[in-house]
C-alpha cells in the first residue's frame, strides 16, 4: 500500500518577514484507495473559543420539535406495516420518519432529551439509545425490503455543519441506490482486492498500525485512525475489524457500538480542545453483498475561519472536488491519542 506525498515549494518575498525570500510548502497527498488528491496547506490559525451557543439554544427551545412533549405531537409517524407503533423509542431517543426524506426509508433520531449538548458533553447513553433506535429501524427495513441494503447513520451537529435544528439528532438512511461514496468505495475496494489479492481495509489497518503515525487506538475490535488523505479540514476514521454486518439488532451489535461510542466521545473531546464546535459524522454499515466493504465511520470537524468567519469549504472542495486541510493527520492522531487514554 502506497501513501504517496508530493511537496511543492512556493517562493515569494514575504512582507511579514522584511520582504525576505521565503519558501512555503504545500503537501499534496494521494488517497491510496480513491486516488483523489488532498492538499495540506500552510495556514497558521488558532481557532478562537467558539461563541456561546446557549443564547440560540435558549431562543429555539420553546418551539423545538425534538424536545418533549413536542416530539410526540409534531413529528411524523411511520406506516403501520413497517413500524406499527408509529415511532421507535429507545431510552431517551425517539426515531421517526424524516418529513423531508433523502430516500424511501429516511429517519430522524433524537439524540437525548436535552435541547443543547456541548460537543464534549455527550454521554454514552444518549448515543447508545440513538444508535439502538437506528439499528432497529434499519433492521426492520432490511428484513422487509432486502434490496434496500445501503445503510448509514449520519449527523450534522450545529448550523456550521448543516444542522438546521439545535437539538442533537441523527439522520438514518436505508436505500437501494448507494450514495456516490458508498458506490465508489465498494467498486474501488473490490478492484483493490482483485488487483492486489488483499483486502483493502485489512491492509490499511495493518500498515497504519505498523507505521504508527496516524494510528490512534484499537478498542473492542474497532481501529481508530487519522485519515492519510482527509475528506475535510481534518478527519478521523474508525474501521470495524472483521467486516461486521450491522443490520441485525442484538447484544453483539450493542457491544460494537459501545466501543465506537467511546471512540466518538474521545474524538469529540479532542476536537473541542482545539475550539471546534461543530462536526459531520457518518457511520456506513457493511454492505451484505460486498465483503470488502466493512462497517466504518468518518468524523470531520467544521468551523468558520477567522478573522472574517469564512467557510471552511471553498472553490477547491466545491468545484475542484479537492479538499484543503490545515491540520496534518499525524498531528491530529498524536493529539487524539491522549483523549483515548484518558
Amino acid at each position: 500500500m502506497e501513501f504517496k506525498k508530493v511537496v511543492k515549494d512556493a517562493e515569494f518575498f514575504d512582507p511579514f518577514n522584511e520582504f525576505k525570500l521565503t519558501k512555503r510548502a504545500t503537501e499534496i497527498r494521494i488517497d491510496p484507495l480513491f486516488g483523489r488528491s488532498v492538499r495540506i496547506i500552510y495556514f497558521p490559525v488558532t481557532l478562537p473559543p467558539p461563541p456561546d451557543q446557549r443564547p440560540i439554544a435558549d431562543a429555539t427551545k420553546p418551539f423545538c420539535p425534538f424536545c418533549r412533549p413536542a416530539v410526540f405531537e409534531r413529528t411524523p409517524k411511520f406506516v403501520k406495516d413497517l413500524v406499527p407503533e408509529g415511532r421507535i423509542e429507545a431510552g431517551g431517543s425517539v426515531l421517526f420518519p424524516n418529513a423531508f426524506p433523502y430516500d424511501a426509508f429516511s429517519g430522524v433520531g433524537v439524540v437525548g432529551e436535552e435541547h443543547f449538548v456541548p460537543m464534549d458533553s455527550f454521554t454514552p447513553e444518549v448515543f447508545s439509545d440513538a444508535f439502538s433506535a437506528a439499528c432497529n429501524f434499519i433492521g426492520r427495513v432490511y428484513k422487509k425490503y432486502p434490496e434496500y441494503r445501503h445503510h448509514s447513520i449520519n449527523m450534522n451537529y450545529m448550523p456550521t455543519a448543516g444542522g438546521s435544528i439545535i437539538h442533537p439528532h441523527i439522520q438514518v438512511i436505508a436505500g437501494d441506490i448507494p450514495t456516490n461514496y458508498q458506490r465508489e468505495l465498494a467498486e474501488r475496494a473490490g478492484n483493490y482486492g482483485k488487483k492486489h489479492k488483499k483486502d483493502y481495509f485489512e491492509e490499511l489497518v495493518s500498515e497504519e498500525e505498523k507505521l504508527g503515525e496516524r494510528f490512534i487506538a484499537k478498542e473492542g475490535g474497532i481501529v481508530f485512525l487519522a485519515s492519510f488523505a482527509s475528506m475535510g479540514i481534518t478527519e478521523f476514521l474508525a474501521v470495524f475489524e472483521g467486516g461486521q454486518e450491522m443490520t441485525a439488532v442484538g447484544d453483539k451489535v450493542k457491544e460494537k457500538f459501545n466501543a465506537l461510542i467511546s471512540g466518538i466521545r474521545s474524538i469529540l473531546a479532542y476536537l473541542h480542545s482545539l475550539n471546534f464546535a461543530s462536526f459531520n459524522m457518518s457511520i456506513y454499515f457493511a454492505d451484505p453483498e460486498s465483503p470488502e466493504y466493512p462497517t466504518h465511520m468518518r468524523i470531520v470537524p467544521r468551523t468558520h475561519l477567522p478573522p472574517m468567519g469564512a467557510s471552511d469549504i471553498n472553490f477547491f472542495e466545491m468545484l475542484h472536488h479537492e479538499v484543503l486541510t490545515i491540520i496534518k493527520p499525524e498531528e491530529a492522531a498524536e493529539g487524539a491519542r491522549a483523549y483515548f487514554k484518558a
